[in-house]
């Protein structure tokens, strides 16, 4: 057996194990779940050593800059071991408090850059027609449109039942929004379906691997 056969197989059947949580949770959905936490666990463990931590190591050699830098990391890295110890617990928030700062810097960073400015900018964009064609007009009214009422119907106001403004409330909730959500559902589940049909394509693959392997 060549080891694509053996990956296969074992592809197929973990699926199959997974799949058993359709029929109730089980000992082997769990041992399928447990194995694959673990794995992936060793993989990340095994991609910081070698391409984080030594790669850097050996990139510091010779550049002190790098060098302090790296050093302060591997500091940071061993006061987090801390936090098991209820007394000495104290000394992992540093490298924790650090860690959040920068991630949430980070994070606000890249949905302002990287998110809320592209979809500003897509709102305000002519919509094409899947095909290709020209712009529509109405279509980019339309969606211009929904935009502004799905941000202005989520507004920090009191609004009474007879105001203008609840009716603007109702469309940009209950309509554009619920759309929006359903359009979402929608690619979700195609996506699952697409995943669901490729992992018995593979279960059927790997019966086909097995009943060729077994002597005829």
């Amino acid at each position: 057996m060549t080891l694509d056969q053996i990956s296969l197989i074992i592809g197929a059947v973990f699926t199959v194990l997974v799949l058993t949580y359709l029929i109730g949770d089980s000992f082997l959905f769990r041992l399928t779940v447990y194995i694959l936490i673990g794995a992936g666990a060793a993989y990340a463990a095994v991609v910081v050593i070698f391409d984080v931590l030594i790669a850097s190591i050996q990139q510091a050699a010779g550049n002190s800059t790098m060098l302090i830098v790296v050093a302060l990391g591997l500091l940071l890295g061993i006061m987090v071991w801390f936090k098991a110890s209820p007394r000495l617990a104290w000394i992992g928030n540093i490298p924790m408090g650090y860690l959040i700062g920068v991630g949430a810097a980070t994070v606000l960073g890249g949905v302002i850059i990287g998110t809320l400015g592209p979809q500003i900018v897509a709102a305000g964009a002519p919509v094409t027609s899947p095909s290709g064609g020209q712009p529509g007009v109405i279509m980019t009214i339309i969606a211009a449109a929904g935009t502004i009422i799905t941000l202005l119907s989520f507004g920090y106001y009191r609004v009474g039942r007879n105001s203008p403004m609840q009716l603007l409330n109702i469309t940009g909730r209950r309509f554009f929004l619920m759309i929006g959500l359903g359009a979402i559902f929608a690619l979700v589940f195609m996506a699952s379906a697409t995943l669901l049909y490729a992992r018995g394509a593979a279960i059927v693959d790997a019966v086909r691997e097995i009943q060729s392997l077994l002597p005829k």
